[in-house]
């Protein structure tokens, strides 16, 4: 069984120092996870997530370390609104210089909740139109995030031919995300699908097609519910799966299959062959 967690922050610092995110590398692999895609999520971090893609790859390698590189709409407000306008081109470059392991533009999105120092709707609107404009331009796919904004969302990637987007964690509506599939975007499903009452995640899990599941971890965050209180990390993505599994009626081996085989798609990349039963 091989399973293929498409978002895990494990370059943060909140993960530790470098030995603490071996050793969390080397538990995933323990745990059967063949991959795991880092997202940067602001230009200061994306050498650091590169780095830790390279270091831990060499340090497991049974597991394929992947990156990509946005800006969250959590760091604008780390940002001068000056800037915003050469984010887009900074990116460019970036993408132009980035190593082999990157294969996606993210994390990037939008959030609508009334949180402290948030950046205002109309400026990370148009810092995610950026990122959007850059995907069509490259042909990379998207990780986004999306928080009680998924009207806007679904209307901006709707409104022009956009690359794969991986709608990571999802949060909407089993009708959103049937929308988002039949555009050809995947829905990614994380540690709420694990919580006691779970009704919404749980609708959304039996409304997707078998073709656009993802699976994830988020960590450090979200941890599965029968792993709190620790913090979060890729070997508890089996509980994200067996979650998925109980929802579709499926073995959790047909769902590690099935997920795993379509981030590969979805990201364009290639795992080694499995090794026989």
């Amino acid at each position: 069984m091989r399973l293929f967690d498409t978002h895990a922050h494990l370059d943060l610092p909140r993960f530790g120092g470098a030995e603490e995110q071996r050793s969390a590398a080397l538990r995933a692999q323990d745990a059967e996870i063949a991959a795991i895609l880092i997202p940067g999520m602001e230009p200061r971090s994306w050498s650091r997530t590169a780095r830790a893609a390279n270091t831990l790859g060499a340090k497991t390698p049974n597991v394929r370390f992947h990156t990509a590189f946005g800006v969250h709409p959590h760091a604008l407000s780390d940002l001068h609104q000056n800037d915003d306008q050469d984010l887009e081109s900074r990116l460019l470059d970036a993408l132009g210089a980035a190593p082999p392991s990157l294969v996606a533009i993210g994390e990037c999105g939008l959030d609508f909740r009334r949180l402290p120092g948030v950046a205002a709707r109309e400026r990370q609107v148009a810092v995610f139109e950026g990122h959007l404009r850059v995907a069509r331009r490259t042909g990379l796919p998207l990780l986004l995030h999306c928080v009680r904004a998924h009207g806007v969302m679904v209307e901006r990637l709707l409104a022009k031919p956009t690359p794969p987007a991986l709608l990571h964690a999802f949060s909407g509506s089993a009708e959103i995300a049937v929308e988002l599939c039949r555009a050809g975007h995947y829905i990614s499903f994380a540690g709420s699908l694990t919580l006691p009452g779970a009704r919404r995640p749980l609708r959304c899990a039996k409304a997707v097609p078998s073709s656009q599941l993802l699976v994830e971890t988020d960590s450090p965050d979200q941890t599965p519910f029968g792993r709190r209180p620790a913090r979060n990390e890729p070997a508890f993505l089996i509980d994200v799966a067996s979650a998925l599994a109980s929802a579709r009626g499926a073995s959790v081996r047909e769902i590690a299959a099935l997920t795993t085989a379509n981030a590969c798609r979805a990201l364009g990349v290639k795992l080694p062959e499995a090794d026989p039963l």
